[in-house]
């Protein structure tokens, strides 16, 4: 399960096919987020992981989904440091389940846009799918790799920390700031 959670995190840091390139307006998104994610594999570094997920994700949007039903417990003037925080607990996360994954090729398989939002397809040289749902600023919203979401693992492990201590957000908090 790590291994697949590490996959589908790294899943929009491998190299997209270039013979895809003019079909799929989305495809210099993952490639930028590509570069980022790789070289923050090789130094192994937390901040590298973390400032990456900051220049290519909609961090917001994917801190405040992991918090699932507990949102609307979290006091408006603890948002921006919550979302830090939640920040910099990927970058953690990810540089902690690097090991081995420098390299990697994706071909695309599909691409889609709807109401603004991109949908792009494909198929890791391991064989995993993977999905990379992009917001109309292209932004990336999440990764799914073989059918894992990586804001749904977030939700599970942020609402499970609440959960576990009674429901109460600062223990989530208190969690992150470790």
């Amino acid at each position: 399960m790590r291994k697949l959670i590490c996959t589908l995190i790294f899943g929009a840091a491998l190299l997209a096919s270039p013979a895809h390139a003019s079909k799929c307006p989305s495809e210099g998104v993952v490639q930028s987020a590509t570069s980022a994610f790789m070289v923050a594999a090789r130094r192994g570094s937390p901040q590298g992981f973390s400032s990456a997920a900051a220049r290519y994700a909609d961090l917001r949007r994917l801190a405040l989904f992991a918090l699932g039903p507990y949102r609307r417990d979290l006091p408006a003037d603890m948002e921006g440091h919550y979302i830090s925080l939640a920040r910099t607990f990927m970058g953690k996360f990810m540089a902690d389940h690097a090991e081995g994954l420098t390299g990697g090729t994706l071909a695309i398989t599909a691409c889609s846009t709807s109401n603004g939002n991109t949908v792009v397809a494909g198929r890791l040289s391991s064989g995993n799918s993977v999905v990379f749902r992009l917001s109309g600023n292209d932004r990336i919203e999440d990764v799914t790799v073989s059918g894992i979401s990586i804001a749904q693992a977030l939700r599970s492990k942020f609402t499970g920390v609440i959960r576990d201590n009674g429901g109460d957000i600062n223990a989530l908090i208190s969690y992150l700031e470790q």
